[in-house]
């Protein structure tokens, strides 16, 4: 991943070197650099070898390093920067917090959001001022679908089962921010958010399936269940319904193409892998139900699988 700070160019910089802005100007027009922000410009091919999360990173850097004191980066703009997941598309705006007394106004891709804060609420993150993991995801909440909010929600609370890495945030820690905040606006909902929430959902598609499942009435399950047979541990399942005899496995991409996900393996010896796993389930009388984001996304599509699958769904 390219330095974004270093290859960052600003019309500023021109003031004492040989060049202008009409430089810049015609280079972006051509082609060879792209215009982030008002002011910041980006070489175009490595722009465009960029995910969406690193463009706006680069989006995100650009606005903070003209202002002319350093923004508090908040909402969509701070969770890209926690690394939180988001459903859909990053946007291009770069989002702050102002104050109260300040009063939002937005403009030049920079939305001013006049909120209270606690000095809590703000922390550092190398050189930016950035609201905290626990602020962040009660700004998203009070503003986005559950979609979104659940899975930056659920992201933030993710305990490691399986090594050593603390969460980003705790419930206590969510709660703490909500109640020091009132009273503001759909602080309800935000509650809503903040109690369904877990730290036993593994990945942004078992969020959005966990949030659609409550859309469509389906019975809770239970989440992350040990299984072992004769042979031993078989492994932790996404979704359980005991009293169906069903195991729910949300399958995203990710476990197969991402090197980061297969501990070493292969893409084919993971799918390998799952067969067995899922056949060692089936041998003790569990059902195995599973299901991709094309299905998780869409509640009545999730309604018809899980009741293809014998959950009684109302």
């Amino acid at each position: 991943m390219p330095d974004l700070d270093t290859e960052l160019r600003y019309v500023s910089d021109l003031r004492d070197s040989f060049g202008s802005r009409q430089d810049l100007a015609r280079a972006a027009k051509s082609g060879n650099l792209q215009r982030v922000s008002r002011g910041a410009y980006f070489p175009a091919d490595t722009w465009r070898s960029l995910d969406d999360r690193h463009q706006y990173l680069t989006i995100i850097r650009a606005v903070a390093s003209t202002r002319r004191f350093r923004p508090i980066l908040s909402h969509w703009s701070a969770a890209a920067i926690h690394g939180l997941p988001i459903v859909g598309e990053w946007p291009s705006t770069v989002h702050t917090i102002v104050g109260q007394t300040a009063g939002g106004r937005s403009r030049n891709g920079v939305v001013k959001h006049s909120l209270r804060l606690d000095d809590a609420d703000v922390v550092e993150f190398g050189d930016l001022l950035v609201t905290s993991v626990a602020r962040t995801v009660l700004d998203i909440a009070a503003l986005a679908s559950p979609l979104v909010s659940v899975t930056m929600a659920d992201r933030a609370l993710h305990v490691d089962r399986h090594g050593p890495r603390k969460p980003l945030a705790t419930k206590a820690e969510l709660h703490g921010v909500w109640e020091r905040s009132l009273p503001f606006r759909a602080h309800t909902r935000t509650a809503q958010v903040i109690d369904f929430s877990t730290e036993r959902a593994d990945s942004p598609l078992e969020s959005v399936s966990r949030v659609n499942m409550r859309v469509i009435g389906c019975p809770p399950p239970t989440l992350q269940s040990r299984f072992h047979d004769h042979r031993g541990f078989i492994g932790e399942t996404d979704f359980t319904w005991p009293s169906f005899n069903l195991v729910g496995e949300a399958d995203g991409d990710i476990k197969y193409l991402d090197a980061n996900y297969r501990n070493g393996l292969s893409a084919e010896e993971v799918m390998r892998a799952e067969r067995i796993r899922e056949n060692r389930l089936r041998a003790l009388k569990w059902d195995v139900s599973r299901w991709e984001w094309n299905i998780a996304i869409r509640p009545a599509a999730l309604r018809a699988h899980l009741r293809n699958a014998g959950l009684p769904i109302r």
